[in-house]
């Protein structure tokens, strides 16, 4: 699998997790076929910073659940259903305790729109949104309260970018091209060392990052919720499909092939994969914050 080589003075980007929340109590039969009847797990949620190598802007990729969770609306009813338990964070002052400035946060990527995602954009006053145009059909006919679903978000639509992988409503110019083994990518700040990445299936307007980590050929890709397990990713699962409450993806088909592309991927010897519920990483690494801000994850 090809990825593009390292430009001279090539640009790159440091990462840091940031610990975004904690969901308690998951019916994991609606994430793996794996999971018998009613088996239940705890996932922690993870949010990244990155910040570029040259220029020191900060961007954000997913700002995972509000702190304040009794605002969530009406998520909070399926929640209560799927007897699941929430813990939020206050990832503004996370990143202030660090040295980093809500106020200097200059883009913020938030791969969808589930609850577990979307944060509280309005914490960020200065900073752009960059949100999937497949989720704009739902936030116009089904926001603000977004009945019997997941999803919940308070976008500031003014500091808002809808980007359309498929062009046919973007209004920016974008020029998605293939990168790897996705077919659609855009290279974000045209220097070869961000790109945002059609990632279908997991729910309209779903987005993932493949980012330079290195000068010499480094990467990391923030897969979002593109899977939820690493089992997906080895091949010891599939995707779920629980007898109540159904599959976590609107569409399994596509995010089972989205799955497949993230699986090349993660066989590049230099690409590190990161989940946004990735398990492994967090007890590998939270005890200590070792690769948590203001620390950063080890480039391959």
């Amino acid at each position: 699998m090809h990825l593009p080589p390292p430009s001279a003075n090539q640009a790159y980007w440091d990462i840091s997790a940031i610990d975004s929340g904690h969901i308690g109590g998951v019916l994991l039969g609606v994430l793996m076929d794996t999971v018998k009847d009613d088996g239940r797990g705890d996932l922690p949620c993870l949010a990244f910073l990155l910040r570029h190598s040259r220029t020191g802007d900060p961007f954000l990729f997913d700002l995972g659940i509000r702190p304040d969770v009794e605002n969530l609306g009406d998520v909070l009813n399926l929640v209560s259903q799927m007897d699941m338990k929430l813990e939020g964070r206050d990832i503004p002052a996370t990143l202030e305790k660090g040295g980093l400035s809500r106020a200097d946060v200059r883009h913020i990527l938030i791969s969808h729109i589930h609850f577990d995602h979307s944060g509280f954009p309005p914490a960020f006053p200065n900073a752009m949104f960059l949100v999937g145009a497949g989720s704009k059909p739902i936030l116009e006919t089904q926001g603000p309260n977004f009945e019997g679903t997941m999803y919940s978000i308070d976008l500031p639509l003014e500091r808002t970018t809808f980007l359309d992988p498929s062009g046919s409503t973007d209004t920016t110019g974008a020029d998605w091209a293939p990168i790897g083994p996705f077919p659609r990518a855009l290279d974000f700040y045209g220097d070869g060392s961000l790109y945002i990445v059609d990632a279908p299936g997991h729910m309209p307007g779903h987005l993932n990052v493949l980012v330079r980590t290195s000068p010499d050929g480094g990467w990391a890709f923030l897969a979002g919720d593109s899977a939820h397990d690493w089992q997906l990713l080895t091949g010891e699962a599939m995707v779920g499909h629980h007898h109540t409450f159904g599959c976590i993806h609107e569409d399994p088909a596509k995010a089972q092939e989205t799955i497949e592309r993230v699986k090349a991927l993660s066989e590049h010897p230099r690409v590190r994969v990161l989940l946004a519920h990735d398990v492994p990483f967090v007890n590998a690494n939270a005890a200590d914050a070792t690769g948590y801000w203001p620390d950063t994850v080890e480039s391959l």
